[in-house]
């Protein structure tokens, strides 16, 4: 029997009424980011526990922020251990943990999981999964193959007028801290009851800055109109400590040369969604950067969340045609920082 959370896992072996214990019980801390979710199988003469993992960072295998997680694996030729980490098998699921169980049916092997993906999902409120699982026999011992989440096929989207998703996002806090997700910035989902990996901020313990930026690069120009934020607050407006609306924030795009305002923006907050909109003259430009400054007072701030940015192009795009072309690292255009 296995069991434990937040970074402590426990084994201990039973007595055939599956109620005393046969030995001592056993601390294992050879399987790294354990969260919590054990499950004990065996296949062969190998004994697997995965697991939900939660070793976070930017280039980590496992999830880039520590609210999400995902499934991890150990083997060993007993029971009870040595335990020797194998990988990943599962990814970041839609809602922040996907609690495995791994079974056999009919000579198939399946993992099941939980995800927030059904209508109405959300972190706390998960929907079953099952996807098949594959193995590798040519290692010893054999290992289990990643699995790729399916989902029942979604409706080709038409033209629209939001091109962030696009875009490939940046900020002037990377590494951002690890609770937050610089990718939840252009997702298209903005939630009722956010978690920290559901937005970008910039919260730390100490020293909030008093100004922040985001930026948005494109692979090729695009023309726009109108960009949109949604902020998360934990604070009131004006508030100094915790995560506050800002104080302000303007909308500014590269023009070959620097940084420039856009031309004559209006500000309006949509009550309706939550968005806070800016309006601004046509501009053709590759990059966009939104200037956020903190709410605060005294030389203390408020940090800031941002659970989506849109930007809006005059008139309907068919996304696709962007996202073919979607930047990497290094094809990124040159802006000034």
């Amino acid at each position: 029997m296995y069991w434990g959370t937040f970074g402590q896992l426990r084994g201990v072996e039973l007595k055939p009424d599956m109620v005393t214990l046969a030995g001592k019980v056993v601390s294992v801390n050879s399987l790294p980011g354990y969260f919590e979710a054990p499950w004990l199988f065996k296949r062969g003469h190998t004994y697997y526990l995965a697991y939900a993992g939660n070793q976070a960072g930017p280039h980590s295998e496992c999830t880039p922020a520590i609210y999400h997680a995902c499934i991890a694996y150990g083997t060993s030729s007993s029971p009870m251990g040595p335990w020797t980490y194998r990988g990943v098998i599962l990814g970041p699921v839609s809602s922040t943990t996907s609690h495995d169980g791994i079974i056999k049916f009919k000579g198939q092997w399946y993992l099941v999981y939980h995800t927030a993906d059904a209508e109405g999902g959300g972190h706390f409120r998960r929907s079953v999964a099952i996807d098949k699982l594959f193995w590798d026999d040519n290692t010893k011992p054999a290992t289990m193959r990643k699995v790729i989440q399916t989902r029942a096929p979604q409706p080709l989207r038409g033209p629209r007028r939001n091109i962030a998703p696009a875009a490939t996002a940046s900020a002037s806090n990377q590494p951002i801290p690890l609770q937050y997700w610089m990718a939840a910035l252009n997702d298209e989902r903005v939630r009722t009851n956010p978690l920290p990996p559901d937005m970008w901020g910039n919260w730390v313990p100490h020293n909030q800055p008093a100004r922040s930026w985001l930026q948005y690069a494109w692979s090729m120009p695009v023309t726009i109109d109108e960009a949109r934020m949604d902020f998360w607050a934990d604070h009131p407006a004006g508030a100094s400590e915790g995560v506050a609306p800002p104080a302000h924030w303007m909308l500014q795009y590269w023009n070959g040369k620097y940084w420039q305002s856009v031309g004559h923006p209006k500000l309006t907050l949509a009550t309706k969604d939550h968005f806070q909109s800016i309006s601004f003259d046509q501009v053709t430009t590759r990059c966009v950067r939104a200037v956020i400054d903190a709410s605060g007072h005294a030389g203390h701030h408020a940090a800031i969340g941002v659970q989506e940015w849109e930007v809006l192009a005059p008139s309907p795009v068919l996304l696709a045609a962007l996202q073919k072309t979607k930047p990497t690292s290094k094809s990124l255009p040159s802006c000034g920082q």
